[in-house]
């Protein structure tokens, strides 16, 4: 797929919901239970499609897919989303030698290949679908506050980063036979100081969105906060679009963007999830004009949208887009 031609050949300014958490409410379910049953998070997707009207819309965003299909505990909540178990786990060594989960059957893998499976074939609208990053992945197996220094040599590092990089791929590319658009969610690569991005990372990256390219889907990058350190490693990974977090600057970023690459963002989860309509509809326009004149601007929230935002403050965001 050719996301650059898709956004731009609409001729009108394109929304996104990366994260759209608070679909659950219209089909009057929990978070657990939509992202445990395909069929419930169907629903809600659809039930948001119809009454907000995007143009496109991603399932809704789990981390723990991956980690839990490799043997890691998951607490689950009925009002936001998933969180590794406190507890024992096993060990990185342990992990290493279990070999790569089926994303037909492993886990909740399949819930999401069927969310994207059903979904994907529906007219006027991206569906997309989220996995974790190399990174962000291999946090969540290693845990603790000094997770990546407590993996101690640079070749244990680059061989875990080889596994868990074969794992979201081997999911990833599951996924982009089936939907158009996949979207790396790799948080924790903020943590990375630029010359280590370059070195150390960049390569499995590169390897990443070239699979999912060969399956056929777009692939879109995001890591939370300030970027800017290493946003020209990340422009060289292979992405078709990066979406930018909230409380960034786009208009500098867009500056330093070549323009076949899309930009996505960044109305921030605070706003969404505590201001008031009006103040929704003041912030998009300021966005919207900000970056009038780039063509290659999806506008969309920056991260993740709690259960508990109001609908009308995203609904507001289309209406503005649109008018």
């Amino acid at each position: 797929m050719n996301f650059y031609d898709f956004v731009v050949s609409r001729r009108r300014r394109m929304v996104a919901f990366p994260s759209c958490y608070p679909a659950v409410v219209l089909a009057g379910c929990s978070v657990r239970e939509a992202l445990c049953d395909a069929e419930m998070q169907i629903k809600a997707l659809r039930a948001f499609r119809d009454r907000s009207q995007p143009d496109i819309v991603f399932a809704l965003p789990d981390l723990t897919v991956e980690a839990e299909a490799l043997g890691m505990r998951v607490d689950f909540f009925d009002d936001r989303p998933p969180e590794i178990a406190d507890g024992e786990a096993p060990g990185l060594q342990d992990i290493l030698r279990t070999g790569y989960p089926d994303p037909e059957k492993t886990a909740r893998m399949p819930v999401f290949l069927r969310v994207a499976e059903e979904l994907s074939g529906e007219e006027d609208l991206l569906w997309g679908v989220t996995v974790a990053g190399p990174l962000t992945l291999l946090s969540l197996l290693v845990r603790g506050e000094n997770w990546l220094a407590s993996i101690g040599s640079e070749s244990l590092l680059r061989e875990s980063l080889s596994f868990t990089t074969a794992v979201v791929a081997e999911y990833a590319s599951a996924l982009a036979y089936r939907t158009g658009l996949v979207m790396v969610m790799d948080p924790v690569a903020s943590i990375l100081r630029k010359g280590t991005f370059s070195r150390l990372y960049l390569p499995y990256l590169k390897g990443l969105f070239g699979i999912i390219r060969s399956a056929g889907a777009a692939g879109i990058y995001h890591v939370c906060g300030d970027v800017s350190r290493i946003l020209e490693e990340m422009m060289s990974i292979g992405t078709d679009g990066i979406l930018f977090d909230g409380g960034t600057d786009l208009q500098v970023y867009m500056e330093r963007l070549p323009r076949n690459l899309i930009l996505l963002g960044n109305l921030g989860r605070g706003l969404l999830r505590r201001g008031s309509e009006d103040d929704v509809r003041w912030e998009t326009r300021r966005l919207l004009r900000s970056l009038r004149g780039s063509s290659n601007f999806v506008i969309s929230t920056g991260c993740d949208v709690p259960a508990d935002a109001p609908l009308r403050n995203l609904e507001a965001i289309v209406e503005e887009a649109r008018s």
